[in-house]
């Protein structure tokens, strides 16, 4: 909205607009140059908005569907036209809806609602640009798949925002809606690593380098350091196929809490267990013996336990702690070596 207008600009649409003499296309043309005269002006106030809805919302009853269609296609992409106007020509003419719908800078309230209330509203309004904190909250209430993966693609969601956190805890289980939020260019780096699992390579590569930057200005440091006990018992439950047993001792070498979930064996988490390894330092030698041993899954096919190799190979131990920290929203060992 803008200053300093002339608020009685529209004054001529009273009286005309209303008047037994004038024709039906008289009326029409005296809207729609009103319209025009309203969007075109250089400066709009509170007064000059309310004078004009007023006059509008007297004129509009006695105006046919087609006006009304072409006074929503003046008015909708204007960010100060009035609200209750753009709701009339939605309730009187379902071409203005459609309209109004895909082009309006701010949708009337009730109009809201409606979108609100079908999976297809509910869509439509996840792809909108102007989308305001308190829609988005209630588009997330319903656990609705394609609007989540529809707001996680809309930039109109910030990254700072409670909402677009929710899309971030959620994609921890949803890899379709990761994929869509790692597309995105404005993520944050904790963001990032969490999601760092359902990554393709070449993103995979562009995470570990934004945080081994992030550990650096942090100045953190990492010594964990295994005994010959340590690695013989992390082999030998590898060998009895034991998965719990291991993430128990995963859990506890790390100083991670107990109740820490790891599901080392669930397909798209296996990269999770070749970080935990090169965390606690273990060399590629035994960590390719873990894999081997651990699940057939893990080994094959053959491309299957490269990557886990290469993974302990390219990953520097404290990149791959804070990865680690970040897929389990937990933080112990980089908390504690903070400078």
């Amino acid at each position: 909205m803008t200053s300093s207008s002339n608020p009685d600009l529209w004054s001529g649409l009273s009286g005309f607009g209303s008047s037994e003499s004038a024709t039906p296309d008289m009326r029409a043309a005296l809207l729609k140059v009103n319209a025009e005269m309203f969007v075109a002006a250089p400066a709009r106030d509170r007064e000059s908005i309310e004078t004009f809805e007023a006059l509008m919302l007297g004129s509009l009853p006695r105006a046919d569907a087609a006006t009304l269609l072409a006074l929503a296609r003046i008015l909708a992409p204007c960010a100060d036209a009035p609200p209750p106007v753009l709701d009339y020509l939605v309730q009187h003419c379902p071409e203005a809806r459609s309209f109004v719908l895909q082009h309006a800078t701010h949708l009337p309230e009730t109009v809201n609602r409606r979108q609100l209330a079908t999976p297809a509203g509910r869509l439509r309004l996840a792809a909108r640009s102007d989308l305001d904190p308190a829609t988005v909250r209630r588009l997330l209430l319903l656990g609705e798949e394609a609007v989540a993966e529809t707001l996680a693609a809309n930039q109109a969601v910030a990254p700072e925002t409670g909402s677009f956190k929710l899309l971030v805890q959620r994609a921890r289980c949803r890899p379709a809606l990761a994929r869509i939020l790692l597309r995105r260019d404005d993520l944050p780096t904790g963001d990032e690593a969490l999601l760092y699992l359902a990554a393709d390579t070449e993103r995979r590569a562009a995470i570990r380098e934004h945080v081994a930057a992030m550990l650096a200005r942090r100045r953190i440091t990492l010594s964990c350091v295994l005994t010959e006990g340590d690695v013989a018992e992390l082999l030998a439950v590898s060998r009895r196929g034991d998965a719990e047993r291991l993430e128990a001792l995963l859990s506890a070498l790390l100083g991670f809490p107990i109740s820490t979930e790891w599901r080392v064996l669930e397909l798209g988490r296996h990269r999770l267990l070749a970080l935990a390894l090169k965390a606690l330092g273990l060399d590629r030698r035994d960590a390719t013996r873990i894999f081997l041993c651990l699940h057939p899954a893990l080994s094959y096919p053959l491309s299957a336990i490269r990557e886990l190799v290469r993974e302990v190979r390219d990953v520097p131990g404290p990149v791959a702690l804070a990865l680690v920290e970040a897929i389990l929203g937990v933080r112990v060992l980089s908390r504690e070596h903070q400078a």
